[in-house]
């Protein structure tokens, strides 16, 4: 049985996330349960080698990029650059991988909504006159919120005052995947105790350079991923009443963009709401991975 606070808690849950800076300016991380929606998260930009650049005879090779979180969630993950050659550009050759994180919610921080990530320099000697080719892949952890309002009764058949009926999803934050359906069914156990049980859909809008990767991956130091079993998973929570509810998790088949799951959570004692309120609100969250791919094809010159 899962323990469920009194509704008091959850509206001093609620107004914690959405308090305003004493200019009247909202933080940072408003989402959830205030998301403005949208496809957008991090933004790499390679700064060097720039794509049809030319690199010179005798400069370093300084290969960095600057990585613009402009959607609705805190980054962590790698960046990894492949496809030098080693022999030619010492250190740089085969994998190499940096680590980075973003923050939206601490304007403190000094990587807050940017960084900017650098690998060590390379001499570059004659021997490396010519054309050549680099794969960055910038892979994280992201998280997709999707608020809903429920209708929360002990007579979900005759309830008058809301219905349980209809997607449920009042937003999704920005971000390549979104939570877009959200569906609601109380099944009564007696009394005015009812199991809740929310079907998700997610949909995850990609390109050809972009994919869904395993939680676990973001961290690990490869540049060439394997998917074996052809599929790819993420973590799902229900917050409700300022409680989080592990839901498990959302698989995504390769070649499919949408998702589902149903997560239950037991014994909601409507008995214990105060002032008969009937619809209540929370968020659904999606923790997944994710990675992006970029090419840059420079030259090296004499001066």
């Amino acid at each position: 049985m899962r323990k469920f606070i009194l509704l008091f808690f959850a509206v001093l849950f609620l107004v914690a996330c959405t308090q305003q800076t004493p200019e009247g300016e909202e933080l940072a991380g408003t989402c959830p349960p205030d998301c403005s929606g949208g496809s957008s998260s991090i933004v790499t930009t390679v700064n060097s080698p720039q794509d049809e650049g030319n690199v010179y005879v005798g400069d370093r090779l300084a290969v960095s990029a600057n990585l613009e979180d402009r959607g609705e969630s805190n980054a962590e993950g790698l960046v990894c650059i492949t496809g030098l050659d080693g022999s030619i550009f010492s250190g740089l050759g085969g994998c190499n991988c940096e680590s980075f994180y973003i923050s939206i919610d601490d304007t403190d921080d000094a990587n807050f909504e940017k960084t900017r990530v650098d690998f060590s320099p390379s001499f570059v000697s004659e021997d490396a006159s010519g054309s050549h080719h680099m794969t960055m892949y910038t892979r994280y952890l992201y998280t997709a919120y999707g608020p809903f309002t429920l209708c929360l009764t002990g007579d979900p058949y005759n309830e008058k005052e809301c219905s349980v009926e209809g997607n449920k999803v009042t937003g999704s934050s920005s971000g390549p995947l979104k939570i877009i359906s959200i569906s609601e069914e109380l099944t009564n156990i007696g009394g005015n105790a009812v199991n809740l049980r929310l079907r998700i859909e997610a949909e995850a809008n990609l390109d050809d350079t972009a994919q869904l990767v395993e939680l676990d991956e973001t961290s690990d130091s490869i540049c060439l991923l394997t998917n074996t079993d052809q599929k790819t998973s993420a973590d799902v929570s229900v917050i409700l009443f300022g409680e989080s509810n592990d839901c498990g998790k959302i698989t995504f088949d390769q070649g499919e963009d949408t998702a589902t799951i149903t997560c239950k959570i037991e014994n909601v004692d409507t008995d214990r709401f105060i002032g008969g309120q009937k619809e209540y609100d929370g968020w659904i969250r999606i923790d997944y991975g994710y990675q992006e791919i970029q090419s840059v094809a420079f030259d090296v010159v004499s001066e």
